[in-house]
């Protein structure tokens, strides 16, 4: 796919007609800048994935050319990729994995907010849906202090089912039908992913057939959820907890038909392009009165709009949101934390080698510093007695004296004790300055009169003293900016406090 649409199909947008796998310079320097970015102008992060398939594809035309030249002969070409275009790859990857492994530490405390989340809107949703069916039309009730009045019959009905449209106070109809399926659709998603650990695609193939029934040998009957083969060709099968038996539950009973049956749909797989048989699907629901089975655009867009609901965000104000693959990680992050040996969650993931269930677990600091605080405590105990001894009186003084002298204009200078200053007290540009938020005010006089010297110095030409007022000003920018993102973060963390339970405090200066 990635040679298709991220190869050739930028190829022939640079070269219309091109028929040839031998591309001029001008071409290949255009295709890679392409190759490395989106639509959008951001990076993109597949773009090393991308080069490295080229790079592949033309090595196996070589070396199909050497074994049938009179086929292959006339399309080997020189490889527009080379091996310095792929020696990031490592080091890439590696760097994404970081970015996971935080985002997955970010997420995992706001996870039983964004659950409660879900549970109180479907409850919402169910209670404003049973009191509109009881309501007649044209009359008004009051739930969570919001009025509804109910639409009169026929407005707002499509097809006769009696299913109640609401009207709010500013003229909004919300369709009660609707707004309940969402909402306990949503809940179903987030709880399936988050007890099972499963892909988007194998939550969308599961069926009734997926619930199996094990007898153990002491006659104890064990529910298991059949995972059918998806990313990986093997077929898995979960132990199913009761929390999660529970869910199933809800979902069978909710997908029955009148008839006592589940309804027969056919899956589109977009992977392979084919309709797939007509089966009891779980995660199925009626679109326009015919029932059709959830695709990934429907769990993407379900959790947008709860994360929109919950509100949940970062330390410097930005909205989280949960990805299907965002519980995947959780999943197994919290499943070995708690005891369960990673080469039992590799089968529990189904992956084929067990490097990559290692790949999905975020260490948490409370782990390295456990480990750390141990280290420390074996190492004290193997050296010697006296260098461990109390401070003299003049010791204690000096180390006093050097707190006293790190109180400096803009706020605290953060050397380490015994250290003199190496920047020739040029305190904006120190790295070691901790700038209070109460001399901001300072910082904006000084931003002001480096503008009006480097004025001075343009109209002078004194380039280099426009050098160093330059770099000064930068320095005071990136200093002003951080007193913003801590305010946000004084902001929100109340909020954050509230979602995890923990009280959080202001991060240390760099």
């Amino acid at each position: 796919m990635s040679l298709v649409r991220r190869f050739w199909k930028e190829l022939e947008a640079l070269q219309p007609g091109i028929n040839d796998l031998r591309l001029s310079p001008d071409i290949t320097v255009a295709w890679k800048n392409r190759a490395r970015y989106r639509d959008d102008g951001e990076p993109f992060h597949g773009a090393n994935a991308v080069l490295s398939a080229v790079r592949t594809f033309y090595l196996d035309i070589s070396q199909w050319a050497l074994d049938n030249p009179v086929r292959w002969g006339i399309w080997a070409a020189p490889s527009p990729v080379t091996t310095a275009d792929t020696s990031g790859a490592n080091r890439n990857t590696r760097r994404r994995q970081a970015e996971m492994h935080q985002r997955i530490r970010t997420l995992t405390p706001l996870l039983p907010a964004l659950v409660r989340t879900a549970e109180q809107q479907h409850d919402d949703a169910r209670q404003v849906l049973d009191t509109a069916r009881a309501t007649p039309d044209g009359d008004s009730f009051e739930i969570n202090k919001i009025t509804y009045q109910r639409a009169e019959r026929g407005t707002f009905y499509t097809d006769g089912d009696r299913r109640p449209a609401l009207r709010l106070a500013n003229g909004d109809i919300v369709q009660a039908y609707q707004r309940e399926d969402d909402a306990f659709w949503t809940w179903a998603i987030i709880e399936v992913l988050r007890h099972t650990g499963i892909r988007s695609e194998e939550l969308m193939e599961l069926t009734h057939l997926s619930i199996r029934r094990y007898t153990h040998t002491d006659g104890e009957t064990i529910p298991l959820l059949h995972i059918a083969p998806s990313k990986t060709d093997s077929e898995r099968v979960l132990p199913v907890s009761p929390e999660l038996a529970s869910v199933l539950a809800r979902i069978v009973k909710r997908v029955t038909g009148p008839d006592g049956r589940i309804p027969l749909v056919a899956r589109y797989d977009s992977t392979e392009r084919v309709w797939l048989p007509p089966q009891p699907h779980l995660f199925q629901r009626r679109y326009g009165g015919r029932p059709a089975v959830f695709d990934a655009g429907n769990i993407r867009r379900l959790l947008v709009m709860l994360a929109n609901d919950a509100d949940l965000r970062d330390v410097d104000g930005q909205l989280l949101r949960f990805t299907p693959h965002d519980f995947r990680r959780i999943f197994v992050t919290d499943s070995v934390a708690n005891g369960l040996p990673v080469h039992i969650a590799q089968q529990l993931l189904g992956h084929l080698d067990l490097n990559t269930t290692r790949g999905y677990l975020a260490v948490y600091p409370q782990q390295v510093i456990d480990h750390y605080r141990a280290f420390i405590d074996r190492r004290r105990q193997r050296r010697p007695a006296d260098e461990y001894r109390a401070p003299t009186s003049d010791e204690w003084a000096d180390f006093e004296q050097h707190f006293v002298l790190r109180r400096v204009a803009l706020g605290t200078c953060h050397r380490p004790y015994g250290t003199p200053c190496i920047h020739e007290h040029a305190c904006v540009r120190c790295p070691m300055l901790h700038v209070e938020p109460s001399r901001r005010h300072r910082l904006q006089e000084l931003a002001v009169n480096i503008d009006e010297r480097l004025d001075e110095a343009r109209q002078n030409n004194w380039h280099g003293e426009i050098e160093g007022l330059d770099e000064s000003r930068r320095h005071i920018t990136q200093r002003l900016e951080r007193l913003n993102r801590l305010a946000q973060e004084r902001t929100h963390a109340p909020l954050l406090a509230e979602h995890t339970g923990e009280h959080r405090y202001d991060p240390e200066p760099p």
